[in-house]
């Protein structure tokens, strides 16, 4: 949160901060800037009363909450049941994917709330504040949607921020967030906005409600100046891009060229470190190079699928040939990588998910990044939900939507594989979250430290993340055999296939979390030291950390 004196504000923002909660601290930053009193407070898992203790220090006129999808919608409902209970009096507004996109959805399951916040929220809610006590004028607010009487009343969408120049530099905080490594970090947005159609993301029906264009850029010498004055006043050296497609394409080679000349321009190239998220399609070896020589260190693709019926159920729009032509780029030049991948989607079948699992193994089994995998969710308003509510295997609820796969079978083998995975997949402490850190840091501290000769953790760190690769792969091509060959009834009557293939697999997982960190201990006392690493950076650096005046040439 940031630093504020404990007072009474006009709108206390609640939300998941972990990285940074750019949406919301824009928020913050617009209303600040035209004199409202805006506090921050972060949701923690569990930690409700924090946010009650932050209303009754602040005493907020309003405060908003960011609900991004529905699966969180009876967590912020507890929330709100809790603040009300409490005797909160403020006006509760919510905004995010599934609030604009099912507002009358929203309100009905939020009976605390008073009104919901579409689209883009910065001249909404400054809108909303200036008229609270006037209910009568909200009709006339753009992109609100609120209740009158029996009523649910949508206002017409205004359009979007045209200019994103022209909003004040986010709130941060006073000290910046490390990393694991203790390697001070920031997150950034040069972009809002997707122009693609993915069937099953948020990301374009989000925007494309209202009036304006998918994507919108920021200038490179913004975003440029911005990464400058977070490396001089809080010595950020590592840059988190949430962008949810980068500017790189051919459509963008002018933005990202001038991005690129500011970095150098600014003295920054050899100081910093970034990491960006982007489609398999985006990258090209001419811009990987001249990125990797300004700083890039990691990426994250959207791979989703490794079959071209899932491809082309989830609009994907690339090719099998495509995925792998990516990421042995990305292979070939050494960069840090991470994976979104859906092992599971409604049209998957035994030999899509056979494929699937091919694909991972070929990618995978060389140890350059760990695995991942997952079943696809249908977020309330995507194509995709619209479609399985259209063929009649939506199922669950508004809140926790389902679906049920062609093949009985496989409904199955998806309950099983969440019930071996869980924990190695989406747990904060599992296998691949712990692989995965690895590997980034991994380069992350030969970027920081120009340490070319890590080979001793290096390749062992390889080693693992291959091993744990290949004995997931093993489990699920062992399971998907076993329920093909011997049917459902007979594993779960027999029970001693599931165990033995559970065990297995948990106990290889233990196994690599015990070398995993013993190598790490290992690295403390060689060049991946951490304490030593630093000390040397900052002992480099300590002339560059003054400001140095900005290029204004390039703009």
């Amino acid at each position: 949160m940031p630093t504020q004196q404990q007072s009474q504000v006009d709108v206390l923002m609640v939300g998941y901060d972990n990285q940074e909660n750019l949406g919301l601290r824009s928020i913050l930053s617009y209303l600040q800037s035209r004199g409202y009193r805006a506090a921050l407070v972060a949701l923690r898992n569990g930690c409700d009363s924090d946010v009650l203790t932050a209303i009754q220090s602040h005493q907020p006129r309003l405060v908003a909450f960011s609900v991004i999808f529905q699966y969180s919608v009876e967590e912020f409902s507890n929330l709100m049941r809790l603040l009300r209970e409490s005797n909160v009096k403020a006006h509760f507004t919510a905004g995010g994917h599934f609030p604009t996109l099912a507002p009358r959805d929203t309100l009905n399951l939020l009976p605390d709330l008073d009104s919901v916040v579409r689209f883009e929220g910065e001249e909404v809610i400054a809108e909303l504040l200036e008229h609270l006590d006037s209910p009568q004028q909200w009709e006339q607010i753009g992109s609100l949607a609120f209740r009158k009487g029996s009523e649910i009343v949508l206002t017409s969408p205004r359009p979007l921020i045209s200019d994103l120049d022209s909003l004040p530099p986010v709130v941060r905080d006073d000290a910046p967030r490390m990393t694991s490594l203790g390697i001070p970090m920031a997150a950034m947005l040069a972009s809002r906005g997707c122009p693609f159609n993915c069937s099953f993301c948020t990301i374009r029906q989000f925007y494309e409600g209202a009036p304006g264009e998918l994507r919108r850029l920021r200038s490179p010498q913004a975003v440029v100046e911005e990464m400058h004055r977070l490396f001089v006043d809080k010595g950020v050296q590592l840059f988190v891009f949430q962008d949810d497609d980068f500017p790189i394409r051919t459509l963008h080679q002018e933005w990202l060229q001038a991005f690129l000349k500011n970095i150098a321009d600014m003295g920054l190239a050899n100081h910093i470190s970034w990491k960006i998220s982007c489609r398999v399609d985006d990258l090209d070896k001419e811009s990987l190079e001249a990125m990797l020589a300004h700083g890039l260190i990691a990426v994250y693709f959207g791979v989703e699928s490794g079959n071209k019926v899932g491809l082309r159920t989830l609009n994907k729009q690339v090719t099998v040939a495509k995925n792998f032509a990516a990421i042995n780029l990305l292979k070939h030049y050494d960069v840090a990588m991470a994976a979104g991948f859906m092992l599971f989607d409604p049209s998957s079948t035994i030999e899509t998910v056979r494929e699937n699992l091919r694909f991972l193994r070929e990618i995978g089994e060389d140890g350059f990044y760990p695995i991942n995998f997952c079943k696809m969710l249908p977020y309330a308003g995507t194509p995709i939900e619209a479609q399985l509510r259209q063929d009649g295997r939506l199922k669950g609820t508004i809140t926790q939507p389902d679906y049920d796969f062609i093949d009985p079978q496989l409904d199955w083998y998806a309950f099983l594989v969440q019930q071996i995975f869980s924990q190695r997949n989406f747990s904060s402490s599992g296998l691949q979250v712990c692989l995965q850190e690895a590997n980034f840091n991994e380069r992350l501290v030969r970027a920081v430290g120009r340490d070319k000769s890590s080979e001793d953790y290096r390749t062992p760190l390889k080693q693992l993340i291959s091993r744990a690769n290949i004995l997931c792969l093993d489990t699920l091509e062992n399971l998907l055999d076993e329920l093909v060959t011997h049917g459902i009834d007979t594993l779960l009557a027999e029970r001693e296939t599931l165990l033995r293939l559970s065990e297995r697999e948990w106990q290889g997982e233990a196994e690599i979390e015990l070398e995993l960190a013993a190598l790490d201990k290992k690295g403390q006392g060689n060049n991946l030291g951490l304490s030593e690493l630093l000390a040397n950076k900052i002992a480099l650096e300590q002339e560059f950390l003054t400001p140095v005046p900005i290029n204004t040439e390039s703009k």
